[in-house]
């Protein structure tokens, strides 16, 4: 098992470096609990290295692009990598106690409680947008729009790869050719800030424990509902970061609970038929798991950085941005192409009319509603 588990490491690290490859097209390939479950969790603590540096996001951390950005350029790139890695730790140490709870909902989920919690969140995002809000219900009625064709009328291998890159990833990769900035140098001393990192830690494990719950209220939606509770970078970068690992943990917790089927590792585990172990051995592996994902990323965050500093970073974003087109043209073809350009421009659209950019989450909110 412990022999799985390494290897199951090493493959996250692989694939939450990587950019444009997503975990779960690894777990297509299938392997035992052990692995799958390492790879699924170390990718959640990894997965923020293309995002802040790149602007390559995952589903969970799309929100999570534009102030980590914003820090990289102000030479914050380390501090946005260690309040990631140890935001993501707290969240597994904060869900053990959340578990007797997590035992009692997971059975009561019910459709109408999701659709509920979508629509709270829609009303949310349209009555605390500063700039206009008529233009910012235009970006969520055109998202929803795209959402309703490529979930519900497109039959696409990784629609979610196509969405969330178009929204979140090109249009900040554009901007950046746009004012041609040069990677500036990365401050690597930084003392961690505990009296921010830890209670943002817990409401993003408390939020990332609801958003495995519903599905219909996915990580990023969690993540912005974490705006309520703070106007800070960092502390909303904390929030968002132990979303994405919490929404992971109890979506495995609630496969082993239900059956149910809340992400990509845990559909892999269902189509194998793979035994699930007993709680302590998943909570045991987690807290293992979480341990070695800190220590590899810490180790790697130096060499990372001296091979991004090496490159002329404007070339490097188009590079980027050619591979990241390529990918799609590779999982789905013309179609996928189709998608991700519909979704660049629409997240463009939202850049440009100077609303936020968590508008663009109407691409999930619309379609559920009106299923």
């Amino acid at each position: 098992m412990l022999r799985e588990m390494l290897i199951g490491i090493i493959l996250g690290t692989f694939t939450g470096l990587t950019p444009g490859i997503h975990v779960n097209t690894l777990a297509k390939m299938g392997g035992s609990f052990a692995l799958l479950f390492a790879m699924g969790l170390t990718h959640t603590f990894l997965d923020v290295f293309p995002s802040t540096f790149l602007g390559v996001p995952d589903e969970g951390t799309a929100l999570s692009i534009l102030p980590a950005h914003r820090l990289v350029l102000a030479g914050k790139g380390v501090e946005v990598i260690r309040i990631a890695l140890i935001s993501s730790f707290l969240s597994v140490v904060f869900a053990i106690p959340l578990l007797p709870l997590y035992h009692l909902l997971a059975p009561m989920y019910s459709p109408t409680l999701g659709k509920i919690g979508v629509m709270f969140l829609l009303f949310f995002l349209i009555l605390t947008e500063k700039g206009n809000r008529l233009k910012a219900i235009l970006v969520i009625l055109l998202s929803g729009a795209l959402g309703w064709v490529v979930l519900f009328h497109a039959s696409l291998k990784e629609p979610f790869y196509h969405v969330f890159t178009g929204l979140f990833g090109i249009p900040v990769l554009l901007a950046s050719l746009r004012s041609n900035p040069t990677l500036p140098e990365q401050e690597t001393e930084w003392n961690v800030n505990w009296n921010l990192l830890v209670p943002f830690s817990m409401v993003g494990t408390v939020l990332g424990m609801v958003s495995s719950l519903l599905p219909a209220f996915t990580a990023s939606m969690g993540a912005t509902i974490a705006t309520l509770f703070s106007r800070d970078e960092r502390g909303f970068l904390a929030a968002v970061y132990s979303i994405n690992t919490s929404n992971f943990l109890f979506g495995i917790v609630n496969f082993c609970l239900t059956g149910r089927t809340r992400n990509g590792i845990a559909v892999a585990l269902n189509n194998i038929g793979t035994t699930v172990p007993s709680q302590g051995v998943v909570i045991l592996s987690a807290l293992l798991v979480a341990s070695l994902a800190v220590f590899v990323g810490e180790a790697i965050t130096k060499p990372y950085l001296k091979i991004l500093t090496t490159l002329n970073y404007r070339a490097m974003n188009v590079a980027v941005i050619a591979f990241l087109f390529s990918l799609s043209l590779y999982f789905d073809g013309l179609y996928g192409l189709w998608v991700l350009l519909t979704a660049s421009l629409i997240g463009y659209l939202a850049q440009e009319l100077r609303v936020r950019r968590t508008n663009c989450m109407g691409v999930l909110m619309i379609p559920l509603l009106i299923r």
